[in-house]
């Protein structure tokens, strides 16, 4: 056999990769919408219970009949508001480390740690505000019968979850 033909992969090994090729694209293809929308819930913020308007939003924009632009600045408002979120999460975590480093103290002071979860309250209203604002200026952009449809989709969600209580 001559160099050339000791290094060239056989037929049946090029098919094989083919095969994996095909496969693995496939696999990727159907993947794919998860991947993108699969977050840890620090994604958000660090504040997963917070984020769920965004995330309800989210999921029900493609069902209202917006164009590729409209959704395309929906979906600007939304991840401007994640990355707020983010920037802002460090501190919130800071916050709930202190309070858990003041609770832990032999004899904790109480106006300390009254402080202290007035400061964690001031933050988590902070971020449910941005979240808020980035859902108003969402449903700025929408019509009337959006905004009734987004409604009527939220309350169909509200009431098909198990009761809290």
């Amino acid at each position: 056999m001559s160099p050339m033909q000791e290094t060239r992969p056989s037929s049946h090994a090029r098919a094989q990769v083919r095969r994996t090729a095909i496969a693995v694209a496939a696999l990727v293809a159907i993947a794919a919408p998860w991947i993108a929308h699969a977050r840890p819930g620090a994604e958000c913020g660090g504040d997963a219970r917070g984020a769920w308007m965004l995330e309800s939003l989210e999921r029900n924009l493609p069902t209202l009949g917006l164009d590729a632009k409209q959704l395309d600045a929906a979906y600007q408002v939304i991840d401007q508001a994640r990355q707020q979120r983010r920037a802002l999460a460090p501190q919130l975590r800071d916050a709930h480390q202190h309070l858990r480093q003041l609770l832990d103290a032999d004899a904790p002071d109480a106006d300390a740690v009254t402080a202290q979860a007035d400061a964690i309250g001031a933050l988590e209203t902070k971020l449910h505000e941005m979240e808020l604002r980035a859902v108003l200026q969402v449903r700025g952009m929408l019509t009337a019968d959006q905004r009734s449809q987004l409604d009527r989709q939220r309350a169909q969600h509200m009431t098909a979850r198990p009761s809290d209580t």
